[in-house]
């Protein structure tokens, strides 16, 4: 019997972003496959070769928002095992840190952000969640949780990852690892900066990086890593990651060539297409 030939437009989704033609369908039924930003209606549409394939909300094939492809990012690069970890993700939303955490092995997230009924439904009713809502990373509380995380990851807006490394190290206790999605707009000293939203540029983006990983080195923390969030933020903005720890057994190699990751964090990023929010 003959194998069905594939039309343009399925080779395209089976070679890029689907495993079969169910869950390629599904996808065009739902109006989320678009070419050159027109819906299409069936896989046999008849398509140029050149044509340009998006799809829209394709992070929610595996995590509830595009977050978990940014802490996804993290754990690869800076080799960071979560299996059987309790973890605290901060500024957790509708919960992409928390989902990519459970997918890769913790057995507790404890999901805190200063909303209300923010996190997916699929994780507020998930028993490995804490859901820890109206809570800012200040609270005291979050200093005596039983069992105490392992790792914190920080997904902030409005604070600068300098003046939430306390705050992390006093949940953390004595030894702790942290994962750091640097916002490049809470970092920058300049006012007319802030005011203008003009960040991705390439001199201020790295003093801004070099900043931090100094503060970092200065306050005894290894450094794990530095990499660029594999997508940006919904205003086009730049996004990078660092990976830090303290009292832990052995030395990172990365804290002595920092300047050398960052170099590369804003190579790779510079590289990114500006995202679409739907």
């Amino acid at each position: 019997m003959n194998k069905k030939k594939c039309t343009v437009l399925e080779k395209l989704l089976y070679e890029n972003w689907f495993t079969d033609e169910k869950e390629a369908n599904t996808w065009v039924l739902m109006k989320k496959v678009l070419i050159n930003d027109a819906p299409v209606w069936s896989l046999s549409e008849k398509i140029p070769r050149d044509s340009v394939v998006r799809i829209k909300e394709y992070y929610k094939r595996q995590y509830v928002n595009k977050g978990g492809y940014k802490l996804e990012r993290a754990l690869k690069t800076f080799q960071i095992d979560p299996t059987n970890q309790v973890v605290l993700d901060c500024g957790a939303s509708t919960g992409g840190f928390t989902d990519c955490w459970l997918q890769h092995g913790a057995r507790k997230v404890y999901s805190v952000d200063v909303g209300f009924g923010q996190l997916a439904g699929k994780l507020a009713n998930d028993d490995r969640v804490v859901n820890l809502e109206k809570t800012n990373l200040s609270d005291h509380k979050l200093t005596t949780l039983d069992p105490r995380p392992d790792m914190i990851s920080l997904d902030l807006s409005y604070l600068s990852l300098k003046k939430a490394l306390p705050l992390c190290q006093n949940i953390l206790k004595e030894r702790g690892v942290m994962i750091c999605l640097v916002k490049p707009i809470y970092e920058v000293q300049s006012s007319e900066i802030r005011r203008n939203g003009n960040i991705n540029q390439k001199d201020i983006l790295k003093d801004i990086l070099m900043d931090l990983c100094k503060f970092y080195i200065e306050q005894q923390l290894e450094i794990l890593g530095i990499t660029n969030s594999p997508v940006t933020g919904n205003s086009g903005t730049l996004e990078y990651l660092i990976g830090v720890y303290w009292n832990r057994e052995g030395l990172s190699n990365v804290t002595a060539c920092f300047e050398q990751e960052v170099d590369r964090a804003l190579k790779y990023s510079m590289q990114l297409k500006k995202y679409k929010k739907e």
